[in-house]
């Protein structure tokens, strides 16, 4: 290992890899809990909002971000997962950490782990890059974090947190395995990063959770703030795609309570109308309904990732709204995620579908996948003459996409973020 001072960023992931793999999960906050102290408590010098929530996470957070930073403050965000960099998981400012800074944060962490650590299980991959993303914002003096979510709630790094602020957006299934199998079980689990006494923002969801929410903020004397579906008529959206205005009034309405209820000093001038459309027009998150063309001709290329069956149900109603059912779609997801429900999804929503393995991830077998779909069809969907295909590797599939699909359609690549982001990688490169 090399030393801290000196190390490079192939050293600080050959060192996350080593220490525990990204694919191994040890659930738990104790360990989380002890390396923030052995650091000196980086995440008490700042404020922290938390979102929390099925979908829609990514998007509040970019749109709170540009909102912020155009009120004149000094953003961190902590983003899950990464689309193509690790960096991507810590961004000040509007930028993503370079790759150097990354490494220098993460050594500071290795360093309090190899001098003071005293527990018998180490730290996860999580956990040390949450602990580097609190070392890189206090090292900035961030004015406030955003703090996205993983894995439930309860039992992610970031309820090692006591959030000034959080917001819950939609609640749907997903990691029912270990959340539970009832919405209001999900919900619970959500709901475990909100500490007695403080705020909540909870976007309306189905009955049942919104009764659960009801429940847990009485209970706890939480304050709870029913976000109203704001219109958002009359602005500029720097996000397209689906739910973009339901995830930027919630946004909004977020900023609104940190402005004048919670943190009104960092806001000495109240909220200014050109600051929120600044804010609105420029947010922007990569890999959310993302749009590419990378040759002189040919179908635009769209990327978005759903990890559960609510949230690609939204992303495929965009779709074949958009390409009338003629569209390609490139999809493949990672084993851990139950895809009984969100092979059936898909159909209807495309012309030809390609089933592609995960890159460096254990994932359902492509051609599984294309046989549930395949079973799946019904006689009207036969006679149409559905294709569907296997690929082996990200450029066959990409090959078959770009060769087959109409020049006035659209190719969508969606699944795993993972998937996403392998496939923009070469699409840049083809820009």
């Amino acid at each position: 290992m090399s030393d801290t001072r000196t190390w490079t960023f192939n050293d600080a992931q050959d060192y996350l890899n080593d220490t525990a793999p990204p694919g191994k999960s040890v659930y738990g906050l104790g360990r989380i809990n002890h390396l923030l102290e052995l650091l000196g408590h980086p995440e008490g010098n700042f404020p922290c909002v938390t979102i929390v929530g099925t979908n829609g996470k990514g998007s509040v957070i970019a749109f709170m971000d540009a909102l912020l930073r155009s009120h004149g403050l000094k953003v961190a965000c902590h983003i899950k997962p990464h689309l193509e960099s690790v960096t991507e998981r810590i961004r000040i400012d509007g930028v993503d950490s370079t790759e150097r800074k990354f490494a220098s944060s993460l050594g500071r962490v290795r360093e309090a782990v190899d001098n003071g650590w005293s527990r018998d299980d180490r730290p996860t991959y999580f956990e040390l890059i949450f602990a580097a993303f609190m070392v890189a914002a206090d090292d900035a003096t961030v004015d406030i974090a955003l703090l996205e979510t993983g894995l439930g709630g309860r039992l992610d790094a970031v309820n090692s947190v006591d959030a000034d602020l959080v917001v819950l957006t939609s609640i749907g299934y997903d990691h029912t395995e270990l959340l539970g199998n009832t919405l209001e079980e999900i919900t619970k689990e959500k709901l475990a990063v909100v500490r007695d006494g403080s705020t909540l923002i909870s976007q309306l969801n189905p009955p049942e959770v919104m009764q659960t929410v009801r429940n847990y903020t009485k209970d706890h004397g939480v304050r709870l703030i029913e976000a109203d579906e704001m219109s958002m008529d009359g602005y500029d959206l720097g996000l397209p795609g689906p739910y973009r205005h339901l995830n930027a009034g919630l946004a909004l309405q977020a900023l609104n309570v940190l402005a004048n209820d919670i943190l009104p000093s960092m806001f000495p001038d109240g909220i200014g109308e050109d600051s929120v459309r600044m804010g609105l027009i420029s947010a922007r998150i990569p890999g959310r309904w993302e749009t590419l063309r990378p040759y002189d001709r040919g179908p635009l290329w769209i990327l978005d990732g759903a990890h559960n069956e609510s949230g690609l149900v939204r992303i495929l109603s965009e779709f074949t709204e958009q390409t009338s059912g003629s569209g390609t779609i490139i999809f493949g997801m990672k084993a851990a995620k139950s895809i009984e429900s969100i092979i059936p999804a898909l159909r209807g929503s495309g012309k030809r579908f390609i089933f592609v393995p995960v890159p460096d991830m254990e994932c359902h077998d492509p051609s599984d996948l294309g046989r549930m779909l395949r079973e799946g069809l019904d006689i009207k969907d036969k006679l149409s003459q559905i294709q569907i295909d296997t690929a082996d590797s990200i450029g066959e599939s990409m090959e078959i996409a770009a060769r087959t699909t109409p020049d006035d359609s659209a190719i969508l690549v969606t699944g795993s973020l993972y998937l996403v982001g392998a496939v923009r990688t070469e699409l840049k490169e083809k820009i």
